[in-house]
C-alpha cells in the first residue's frame, strides 16, 4: 500500500497547482480513499486469472500454455482427471469450463476456484468484452471502442496520432479502460489528467490487465468526477492537448454544449489542439446532425481548423496562438 499512497499524494499535489480554487474536496478525496485500494488490486500477485471462450477452447484441446491475462503473457495450466489446475491453485471442472464456451462475448474471472463474469450492475450494466486485441468495455450493450476492422488499443492510438502529441500536458475526458491515456504517454505526452465519471468503469479497469498503466504510471493522473465541474475549477491555459471522449449525447448532453466548450477553450493553451469523439458519421439525435452541431459549436466558441476524421469518428480543432 505504500506505493499507492505516494501515488495519491503525487496526484493530489498536481491538482493543488492546477486548481484555481479548492472546491473539489469530494473529487480529491477519491485520490486518498479509492485509488489506494485500486492499486492494491492490480499488483501482479493479486490479480486473478481471466478466461475467455478462446482460451477455454485451447485448454480443452489439451494445450497447457495459455494466456490468463487476455493475451499479454502465457501461463501453465495442469489438466488432472476431470479438472484443470491453475497457477494460483484453483481447480475448475471441465463442465464449468465448457459453460464459458456458451458466452464468447464475456471475460470470466477465476478466484479461489470460482468463476464469475467481469461485470457490474447498478443503474447500468458494465461488462468486459474480449476482442482480437485488448478487451473493450460494454455499457448497456454498447461497446465503448471501435472493434470492427481494428482493436481498442489501435483505435486509441489513432486518436492520439490525430493530435500529433509532442510532450506537454494532456486532458482526457472519459478515462474508460485507460487505453487513450496510455497511448498519449507512449506517444510522448509529459503528463495526462484523465477524468472519469463512473466508479464502476474504474472498477472494471482494475480487473483488466491492459488498463494497468493508468494505475501505476506516474505520468497519468486519474480523477473521479463530472468533467463539467472539474474543468471549471482548473486554471486557464493549463493544457497543451485535449482528448474529449464523452458518453453519448443522450447520457451527457452537458458535455456537448457551448458552455462546456467555452471552458475547454479557456483551459487550453494558445496553439493547443483538441480531439473530440462524436461517433458514427452522420449520426442524428432528435432530427439533428450530431457531427455538424458539434463542429458549429466549436467554431462559435473560437476554435479553428475544425476537421472531421472519418476513420476515427472524431473532430480535431485548434485554439489560435494569438
Amino acid at each position: 500500500m505504500r506505493s499507492s499512497i505516494l501515488a495519491s499524494k503525487r496526484t493530489l499535489g498536481f491538482f493543488k497547482n492546477a486548481l484555481r480554487s479548492y472546491s473539489l474536496d469530494v473529487m480529491l478525496l477519491f485520490l486518498w480513499v479509492y485509488l489506494p485500494s485500486f492499486y492494491a488490486l492490480v499488483k501482479p500477485d493479486s490479480r486473478p486469472s481471466l478466461l475467455t471462450a478462446e482460451v477455454v477452447e485451447k485448454i480443452l484441446r489439451g494445450e497447457d500454455r495459455v494466456s490468463l491475462d487476455l493475451g499479454l503473457s502465457e501461463a501453465v495450466v495442469s489438466p488432472q482427471g476431470g479438472s484443470v489446475i491453475f497457477p494460483d491453485g484453483s481447480r475448475v471442472d471441465l463442465e464449468s469450463l465448457r459453460d464459458i464456451l456458451k458466452r464468447p462475448d464475456t471475460v470470466f474471472m477465476l478466484l479461489d476456484s470460482e468463476l464469475s463474469p467481469v461485470s457490474l450492475s447498478n443503474s447500468h450494466y458494465y461488462k468486459l468484452v474480449p476482442t482480437s486485441g485488448a478487451p473493450t468495455l460494454e455499457i448497456d450493450g454498447v461497446r465503448m471502442h471501435r472493434t470492427k476492422g481494428t482493436t481498442p488499443e489501435a483505435d486509441a492510438m489513432e486518436k492520439v496520432r490525430a493530435l500529433g502529441i509532442r510532450g506537454g500536458l494532456v486532458l482526457e475526458i472519459g478515462t474508460g479502460l485507460g487505453y487513450t491515456a496510455q497511448a498519449a504517454v507512449k506517444a510522448g505526452a509529459g503528463s495526462v489528467v484523465s477524468v472519469e465519471l463512473s466508479p464502476a468503469v474504474l472498477k472494471i479497469a482494475v480487473m483488466n490487465p491492459w488498463s494497468r498503466g493508468i494505475f501505476i504510471d506516474e505520468r497519468i493522473h486519474v480523477v473521479l468526477g463530472d468533467a463539467y465541474d472539474i474543468v471549471r475549477s482548473l486554471r486557464s491555459g493549463l493544457f497543451d492537448y485535449m482528448i474529449h471522449d464523452p458518453p453519448r449525447l443522450s447520457l451527457a448532453g452537458h458535455l456537448y454544449g457551448a458552455s462546456f466548450y467555452a471552458e475547454l477553450f479557456r483551459v487550453l493553451k494558445k496553439g493547443g489542439q483538441i480531439f473530440h469523439y462524436v461517433g458514427e458519421p452522420g449520426s442524428r439525435y432528435r432530427g439533428r446532425n450530431l457531427r455538424e452541431g458539434v463542429a458549429n459549436r466549436l467554431r462559435e466558441t473560437g476554435f479553428v481548423k475544425v476537421f472531421y476524421h472519418e476513420g476515427i469518428r472524431g473532430l480535431t480543432c485548434v485554439k489560435l496562438d494569438r
